[in-house]
């Protein structure tokens, strides 16, 4: 590895959305959590000129991700995965276009290395993406809605969320995004944990399907969301949390014409269990009961994390 002298550290945290999925794109309230876990951009400036050198490292350490970029065209002269090259120089070169002086600072004796390092498994849910975007914002000081753009067709709840490392209530006015920072630290927070799935959705999939079952969403399902996500944060019960949240899923489910996730995997355990953005994929939100853990496990779900080892405190 070629020698290399610290420039800039960006980090963001992940995020959880906890109740208005989907329906944020039409206009509902969301309340949206930001986890401990996230993931960090260290720039550094190296001799080996006039080239920008990339290497993304997952949770335990190992590279996954590797492209070398001609500086300043950003051409691909390398990499290991042609997708996310091209996704990641279109990232780059829209900053660019946003920020004339970004990426061309440096003399042209000198290169730049980027180390990206992810602090949960990709396949998690909690935002590899959206943390990038906002890291890569930071670095090059824009906005991070204005990087955002056509790439990814969701609402921005995830960028609101990673930029301002607060539980938010988000909504979209006139396609604007409306972000209210909360306190959200309830009294029963002891009795809720998060069931990892592993069953990724692709987003951008998942909110074409809910398109295509747009035409059935009244005001009404809005209101009744955006309700139920004004009163959740609330909530001085596990009892009352699970009422509404149970509605939740009551009303997603018809909307989308598909069974909740309780229903399909565990229709006889006795507590809540809340679909977090996409549905079917990634984690649920749990309330304890007990034998719980021997419960999952049996069906083979490990993965139990406590909403204090999942959810940033304030």
């Amino acid at each position: 590895m070629h020698r290399h002298k610290y420039k800039h550290f960006f980090y963001s945290h992940g995020k959880l959305l906890l109740t208005g999925e989907y329906f944020i794109l039409c206009g509902a309230y969301g309340l949206a959590l930001p986890t401990i876990k996230g993931q960090s951009l260290t720039i550094f400036v190296h001799n080996f000129s006039s080239v920008l050198h990339w290497k993304c490292y997952d949770e335990v350490n190992q590279p996954w991700f590797e492209g070398i970029f001609q500086l300043p065209s950003l051409d691909i002269c390398y990499e290991t995965e042609k997708n996310t090259a091209i996704k990641l120089r279109d990232l780059l070169l829209k900053s660019k276009k946003i920020q004339k002086n970004f990426l061309s600072n440096e003399p042209n004796e000198l290169g730049i290395y980027v180390k990206t390092q992810l602090e949960f498994p990709r396949n998690w849910g909690l935002g590899s993406s959206s943390t990038l975007i906002n890291n890569i914002a930071k670095w090059a000081k824009i906005d991070p809605y204005m990087l955002l753009g056509n790439y990814f067709p969701g609402s921005g709840y995830d960028i609101a969320c990673v930029s301002i490392s607060r539980p938010i209530i988000y909504k979209l006015c006139n396609k604007k995004p409306h972000i209210i920072p909360i306190e959200f630290n309830p009294p029963f927070k002891n009795q809720l944990f998060f069931l990892h799935l592993n069953k990724k959705k692709n987003t951008c999939d998942e909110i074409q399907y809910f398109h295509s079952t747009i035409s059935s969403i009244s005001y009404e399902n809005i209101e009744s969301i955006s309700f139920i996500t004004r009163k959740i944060p609330f909530c001085k019960t596990l009892k009352e949390f699970e009422e509404l949240l149970f509605k939740h899923e009551k009303i997603i489910s018809k909307i989308l014409n598909i069974p909740t996730i309780k229903e399909i995997y565990f229709p006889d355990y006795l507590g809540i269990i809340k679909s977090l953005g996409a549905w079917g994929g990634d984690f649920v939100l749990i309330s304890y009961r007990k034998g719980m853990k021997n419960y999952f496990s049996k069906k083979g779900f490990d993965t139990l994390i406590s909403f204090d080892e999942m959810i940033l405190k304030m």
